[in-house]
């Protein structure tokens, strides 16, 4: 038997509960967590919000999508991979790990757009996530990392593929960038500009906390936007700091921030969008059209093409470690770590389902 943070019904909230240790079934292998962390998604599973939520999760299912672990058992017809590896996964599923899909997949899938597949499941809604002891996974979603990898950046993955995805299409080398939401994403993205090299970075957002780390993981300016009363006064004072605005990346999910993004950025500037709206929005299309911007949704990673990029990034020195700021031994915390993400105390919540391992 094994602990397991679960979706039994449907309504808000998870239980902690001991379940069976599964099975790797053809294709799979069955993983030891080593490190799970916390992502807004599993906040919205646990309130039982769109889209995640009625109509699509049918529970029971353990949450939790981000992860690095070992795998102890192989399941049948497994190759390429052996017990003793160390494995990160893509959320995303996609039709080559779906049986009923795998012979014929989507047109999107085909086209190497496995990312957005036309019949994309997820770990933590369609099937078992993470947050236990241990977990069972299509091999075709593995990344597989050096066996010396610290288990939490090796965790880290999936939720810093986000932004580097987002980061990538802005190519800010050399460019002012403003990043509104310095959530764990957007202080990632904060840290992977500096990487790449942008002029200066702009870090907007409201959080005391992450105002407070926005500087460490790379922010050249930070900016309060509770100081100013209106979006014009907040505008004229990034504009008296920079001369312009070429990329700005909308990582909060803010209507007004990205409004604030449309006004800021120059003509010919991009607008990458990370962030998820609760409602329909009114977008000043006009702006885009005059303005000739790039107005660029983003959607998890590509695969595997952002993995590389990532885990190049990190073997190259990326600094993002402190966005880690609260971890947890075994799963009993669970709620006090659902508690601090959700009242936006925290950078990223990391739990070691069976211990801190040893790299720790």
């Amino acid at each position: 038997m094994m602990q397991a943070v679960r979706k039994l019904k449907e309504a808000p909230g998870f239980d902690l509960v001991e379940v069976p240790i599964p099975t790797p079934g053809p294709g799979e292998v069955l993983v030891k967590i080593l490190a799970a962390s916390l992502c807004g998604t599993d906040g919205k599973v646990k309130a039982w919000l769109p889209p995640f939520s009625a109509g699509r999760l049918k529970p029971p299912v353990t949450t939790g999508h981000e992860m690095s672990g070992v795998i102890v058992e192989l399941g049948e017809g497994v190759t390429g991979f052996a017990v003793g590896d160390l494995v990160s996964a893509e959320s995303h599923i996609p039709c080559q790990a779906q049986s009923e899909h795998r012979d014929h997949p989507c047109s999107l899938c085909q086209e190497g757009n496995e990312h957005i597949c036309s019949h994309v499941k997820f770990f933590s809604v369609d099937r078992d996530g993470f947050l236990a002891n241990y977990a069972t996974s299509p091999t075709s979603v593995l990344w597989k990392n050096d066996r010396d990898m610290d288990p939490s950046l090796a965790a880290l993955q999936e939720s810093l593929g986000n932004s580097v995805y987002t980061v990538m299409e802005g190519d800010v080398k050399g460019k002012n960038v403003a990043i509104f939401g310095m959530g764990p994403t957007g202080l990632n993205a904060a840290a992977i500009c500096k990487q790449m090299q942008a002029k200066r970075i702009i870090a907007i957002a409201g959080s005391t906390l992450h105002l407070q780390m926005a500087s460490t993981m790379g922010a050249d300016v930070v900016i309060n936007r509770h100081d100013y009363k209106t979006s014009e006064e907040l505008i004229a004072a990034v504009g008296a700091l920079v001369p312009e605005v070429h990329v700005c990346l909308e990582m909060s999910g803010s209507p007004q921030a990205l409004q604030q993004a449309l006004q800021l950025v120059r003509p010919t500037g991009v607008i990458s969008i990370l962030g998820l709206y609760k409602h329909d929005l009114t977008v000043d299309m006009n702006a885009i059209v005059l303005k000739d911007l790039k107005f660029r949704g983003i959607y998890g990673r590509r695969m595997w093409e952002t993995w590389k990029m990532t885990s190049q990034l990190l073997r190259e020195g990326l600094a993002v470690r402190p966005v880690i700021t609260h971890t947890f031994e075994g799963l009993t915390q669970w709620e006090e770590g659902f508690r601090l993400m959700e009242e936006g105390a925290c950078g990223k919540v990391m739990f070691y389902p069976n211990g801190k391992p040893n790299s720790q």
